[in-house]
């Protein structure tokens, strides 16, 4: 049933270069697909297998935060070139949509199975689409901020840009119906009855944590854009929501314990992570099994590329580096995090390997992978995917949120206690007393963030969070030259692609970009 339906979904749909451009005339009734729950579960996985493969697979802005000091493959994202960044793939949100659509699908026509399935579990689908529905406007909206909004499935009607906000408030209402209705991640079960695991899904957790980060980047929106509303409201949804994982309410969430247990834990897709909330699943019964998106892949080389063989080779990989003297700065000695996120960091980093390795350290945070043989290279190996679920939001994370809205809202006692929870975790000095505090609470949890989250792909966001400052001093390229006017602008956002305007002349390419077309 599965294929069958999602043959007939891509069928329908393949010729269309975006959902957003043209619909088919005609539209296929699904009446004949909803009868049973197996149905239901059906399209509920699809929905999953579109969250997977299609939301996430745009990561410009994410790549222009990494904190590199060497990249070899994203120079246009590195320095936010327009010339290059513009009219590429990269800002082609067709993909994501996909997500969208496919919920709407899900909430549209679930009821026509009422007759044979529970309103218990009834409500469970539809608490899963608002949950991938919501979690796709905010990714969405977090790229390309003013963006369009969907009626339903099957409307043949163009849609135009709606404001910020209004995309960032429709991704809570539906995470907010989600949070209302979704269970623990614990208590979440199949149609069999069967224990879900996998924390793609959304769950009471998850749901909870899409909050929390929607009403941090809505509030701080609204600071940085100067928008109408309330910022502290919305810095004080962000901390109750953050507290439900906190306090257990939202469900049982815990530190995995050191730096190397969490690395151990990335590196072993078999063990639950305690600390993680909401993760992309690995499917490593795939054909063709790709790696979740994980960032830190691009800065894997020695010891477990193929290409990489020795420490010397390293350097000229087309990796992303970070240095050890970045990583000196960064890291105070007694953190316990380098020599767990670095291969052999301390013997590595003396000044004779230095003359070895470039200068350059070598990623350990996730530590297995799968190879493949390349038929096409003589049967050589290739490193096909890191063998990880991507943890997207963990504890960890959702701590020092909180903290950046306790500070944002004059609560630095409390955003103090935050942040020293999560350094005590990593055996590192307790604020006030580490080497950069003095610069203030707000900059010691910014810099903190980087450091819990080298090469996870969180640093461009956080920096948007914490203000006009932050933009200037810690993006590179044309970031360090940006007006609050350019952001305004929508500098910060990505350029709508070129072929979203060839069948829908509502859209408009915000200002910013629109200077650099021709």
């Amino acid at each position: 049933m599965k294929k069958f339906l999602y043959i007939i979904l891509i069928g329908l749909f393949s010729s269309c270069n975006s959902l957003l451009d043209v619909e088919p005339e005609i539209m296929v009734s699904f009446d004949n697909f909803y009868k049973t729950e197996q149905d239901l579960e059906v399209t509920l996985y699809q929905l999953q297998d579109f969250v997977h493969g299609r939301l996430f697979d745009i990561q410009t802005q994410e790549k222009a935060g990494m904190l590199d000091d060497y990249t070899g493959n994203s120079l246009a994202e590195w320095y936010w070139t327009p010339t290059t960044i513009i009219g590429g793939q990269g800002t082609n949100w067709s993909e994501s949509y996909w997500v969208v659509y496919m919920a709407n699908v899900l909430l549209e026509n679930m009821g026509t199975a009422a007759a044979e399935v529970s309103p218990e579990r009834l409500q469970y689908y539809e608490a899963q689409a608002c949950f991938a529905k919501g979690l796709a406007y905010f990714i969405i909206g977090q790229r390309w901020g003013a963006v369009p909004i969907t009626r339903n499935s099957t409307s043949s009607e163009v849609y135009g840009n709606k404001p910020i906000l209004e995309v960032i408030d429709t991704a809570i209402a539906n995470a907010t119906k989600a949070f209302n209705y979704l269970p623990k991640q614990s208590e979440l079960q199949d149609r069999l009855g069967a224990k879900i695991t996998s924390k793609q899904f959304g769950s009471k957790g998850s749901a909870a944590a899409l909050l929390a980060h929607a009403y941090a980047w809505k509030g701080s929106l609204i600071d940085l854009l100067g928008l109408e509303g309330n910022s502290k409201d919305c810095y004080d949804k962000s901390i109750e929501y953050a507290t439900f994982i906190i306090d257990g309410e939202a469900g049982a969430y815990s530190f995995a314990g050191s730096p190397e247990a969490l690395c151990e834990l990335f590196s072993d897709i078999d063990k639950e992570n305690p600390e993680t909330i909401f993760e992309l699943t690995m499917d490593m019964q795939d054909d063709i099994i790709t790696a979740p998106y994980v960032l830190g892949a691009g800065y894997i080389g020695y010891p477990y590329h193929p290409d990489v063989t020795k420490p010397s080779s390293h350097k000229w990989s087309g990796k992303s580096l970070i240095s050890y003297e970045t990583i000196e700065k960064l890291y105070e000695e007694q953190d316990l995090r380098p020599e767990e996120y670095f291969y052999e960091y301390e013997a590595y980093r003396s000044a004779d390997s230095a003359k070895i390795t470039g200068g350059y350290a070598f990623p350990n945070k996730w530590r297995s992978f799968v190879y493949t043989t390349d038929p096409n290279l003589a049967g050589k190996q290739k490193m096909a995917a890191v063998k990880t679920n991507y943890a997207y939001w963990r504890l960890s994370d959702i701590y020092l949120l909180r903290a950046e809205c306790y500070v944002k809202t004059g609560q630095d006692g409390l955003a103090q206690a935050d942040l020293n929870r999560v350094r005590s975790n990593a055996n590192a000095v307790a604020y006030p007393g580490g080497r950069d505090d003095s610069r203030g609470l707000q900059y010691a949890i910014f810099h903190e963030r980087e450091r819990e989250f080298l090469m996870e792909g969180h640093r461009f966001f956080d920096v948007i969070r914490n203000g006009m400052e932050y933009i200037n001093r810690e993006l590179k390229g044309t970031f360090t030259t940006m007006t609050l006017m350019d952001v305004k602008d929508g500098a910060i956002f990505l350029p709508i692609f070129d072929d979203a305007f060839e069948l829908n002349g509502l859209l408009r390419q915000n200002a910013y970009w629109s200077q650099f077309i021709n």
